[in-house]
């Protein structure tokens, strides 16, 4: 008796976990509208400062690591990554007001990405494992987070 029921109470829970995620799919995708402003997405704003934050963390562990001219071209790519994320926060914090403002905000997260893959690239050419790979995969993943959010906010504004 125990095993009949056993597949209608795993059924049953099966069921229950897809709702309760269709539910916070849905939920994810309100974006909400900053009177005379626009529209911002608080998601996307939590990924863009989790991004800003990783890449200050990141670019903190430059002193570390020496002087090398690598090390230099990835303490480069930092800093204007923190700049372009700002940027890209700014933007969202004031409230975009078309498909096109979410599209910017796209090419600048795309813009940051790049400058992750170009730090780990500048220490492969050298035949040296990059000191920073860790963290520009975690930010590289936070990144295309933020792209999809961006491209989603487009289509829906």
């Amino acid at each position: 008796m125990a095993n009949k029921q056993q597949p209608s109470f795993t059924l049953a829970f099966v069921a229950a976990a897809l709702i309760l995620l269709a539910g916070q799919v849905t939920a994810r995708r309100e974006i909400i509208e900053v009177k005379g402003r626009g529209v911002t997405d608080p998601i996307l704003e939590a990924k863009l400062i989790d991004m800003l934050e990783e890449t200050e963390r990141t670019k903190d562990k430059v002193p570390v690591l020496g002087n090398s001219e690598m090390v230099k071209y990835c303490d480069n790519a930092y800093g204007m990554s923190i700049e372009n994320l700002k940027k890209a926060l700014g933007m969202l914090q004031r409230g975009i007001k078309s498909p096109q403002g979410f599209k910017e905000l796209e090419a600048i997260v795309l813009v940051v990405m790049k400058a992750y893959e170009e730090c780990d690239h500048v220490f492969a050419e050298n035949a040296k494992p990059s000191p920073f790979g860790i963290s520009n995969t975690k930010l590289k993943s936070l990144g295309t987070k933020c792209k999809q959010y961006a491209e989603e906010d487009a289509k829906q504004n």
